[in-house]
């Protein structure tokens, strides 16, 4: 071992010793993910499940922990999802696996985990994984049922406010930030901010229509982005929800990234006309054919004043969408984020800060992006201090909203738990036409969610509950919620 610590030949043979653990304990964050960086160049899969309990022994976050243990478990299996791994290693320039691996896991979870620890003690609430910014609402489309319609075009955050925004968020341990809008590319400042914030990792959703050669380079050259765009099926789908002609723009939005060594994902808004398309094994395989290493499952809700109940999957479609999901991950090397389905993973619910919050581009700081209610902008507060308002910490307190994690979301699944939340701190409806769920189609939403329950129950309880794997899944993650909140409480208690 030298004494800047072990050399990668010495990491590449025999098992990784506590004085290895030591090292990087007592090593500079950067030396150490430019020592694992330069490993990766010549990895096996034993070497890397050495690597990953070494990771384990970095961090205390729960959190952390048990993502860090899922890729291992993943590795030590024959499960498809390991192979993602060697697609984006094999995918993205030498040069950006640093960059990566720095942001994305260095920062966001052991560094970040560590700040985030010492926030919780100091202010007694935990901050959240992840912040969505949307950082304007221009957009160069106007997409049938956009939760965003409410707010209109002109919303705009100057670029002072996101970076002391950013500032702020990395002094509290969050270094993850997904952009949406609007669309992101029309935002003057986007790559100024991407750029002077190398450390941070951003995930940035875009329409994929203004995907030019150019841009596309400029994302691969910063290194610290991955870029997800929206696409709900195929070509008639795409087109029918988007606009003519947006289809073959994103595919040669995909080309573009593929030959700037891009990593890139997709997303789509599920609705009742769509969902046979979206969950099918055929859409994903085009998916994964086009380059996407990520697939994401965002459900219509009708949140923009504008409402179409008509367009909310039933539940046998949202149930359908599950079970799609389950098997794809189970045989498909690439990620799948179901946000709604996956709430036995996390414990139902996790806006209003629990894992991430929204910033507007209005300024507001909502709960979620589909929560259009706010008590705080953040041009007249920190981000700390909108954390502990009466509206974030009543969300947080009733989280889980219902015992049954198939049924997490305080909007389309409890209805009447956000209508109480409303009337208990009222807070300020964050566009025009935002208050329409909550009064002129109240009855329609518990309605919704009411035939949607009698499905979601017997499913929780035949699939989940009876059975041994899901059901300690599903204790585990009780468990963590238990120890968080307990954590909190102690924390504020010696606060106090």
């Amino acid at each position: 071992m030298s004494f800047l610590g072990p050399t990668v030949r010495e990491l590449e043979k025999g098992d990784l010793p506590m004085a290895v653990v030591s090292h990087f304990k007592d090593s500079t964050t950067k030396q150490a993910s430019r020592m694992l960086v330069e490993l990766l160049d010549r990895i096996s899969e034993e070497r890397l499940i050495q690597m990953l309990e070494l990771a384990k022994k970095l961090s205390g976050d729960p959190e952390v922990l048990d993502a860090v243990g899922a890729i291992q478990d993943f590795f030590k299996s024959d499960h498809p999802s390991k192979e993602i791994f060697y697609r984006v290693l094999d995918k993205i320039p030498r040069k950006n696996r640093y960059k990566i691996y720095n942001s994305l896991f260095n920062n966001a979870w052991f560094v970040g985990g560590a700040k985030r620890d010492t926030f919780e003690e100091q202010h007694g609430v935990r901050p959240p994984f992840i912040l969505i910014l949307s950082p304007t609402f221009r957009c160069n489309l106007r997409c049938k049922g956009c939760y965003t319609l409410g707010y209109g075009l002109k919303p705009e955050l100057e670029y002072n406010v996101v970076k002391r925004l950013l500032a702020e968020c990395m002094d509290m341990g969050l270094y993850f930030i997904t952009i949406l809008g609007g669309e992101p590319l029309m935002y003057p400042h986007l790559f100024k901010i991407i750029e002077e914030h190398p450390d941070i990792f951003f995930q940035v959703y875009t329409n994929g229509t203004l995907l030019t050669p150019e841009v596309a380079q400029r994302f691969s050259d910063l290194g610290n982005t991955l870029v997800v765009i929206s696409i709900e099926g195929d070509e008639e789908e795409t087109d029918s929800w988007r606009g003519k002609g947006v289809y073959k723009k994103i595919i040669q939005g995909f080309e573009n990234l593929n030959k700037a060594n891009m990593i890139f994902g997709t997303s789509a808004t599920v609705t009742s006309q769509n969902e046979p398309v979206v969950s099918s094994f055929q859409f994903i395989d085009e998916m994964m054919e086009f380059g996407s290493i990520l697939q994401n499952y965002f459900l219509y809700v009708p949140v923009n004043g504008q409402a179409d109940l008509n367009l909310m999957v039933t539940p046998e479609q949202r149930n359908h969408l599950r079970k799609q999901v389950l098997t794809i991950r189970n045989s498909q090397p690439i990620f799948i984020l179901d946000f709604w389905n996956d709430g036995p993973y996390v414990c139902g619910c996790i806006a209003a800060g629990r894992r991430y919050l929204h910033v507007n581009a209005k300024g507001d700081i909502e709960p979620c992006v589909y929560t259009h209610v706010a008590m705080h902008n953040i041009k007249d507060v920190t981000l700390a201090e909108a954390l502990k308002s009466p509206l974030f910490e009543s969300i947080r307190a009733k989280q889980p909203h219902n015992g049954n994690h198939l049924r997490p979301c305080m909007i389309i699944d409890n209805p009447q738990v956000l209508r109480e939340i409303i009337s208990n701190t009222r807070p300020y409806y964050t566009h025009p036409g935002a208050e329409e769920i909550f009064t002129v189609k109240a009855e329609e939403m518990d309605a919704y969610a009411e035939r949607y329950a009698k499905l979601a129950d017997r499913v929780w309880q035949e699939e989940y509950l009876n059975d041994e794997f899901w059901a300690s899944r599903v204790k585990k993650a009780e468990e963590r919620e238990l120890f968080e909140k307990t954590r909190v409480m102690h924390s504020r208690a010696a606060d106090l």
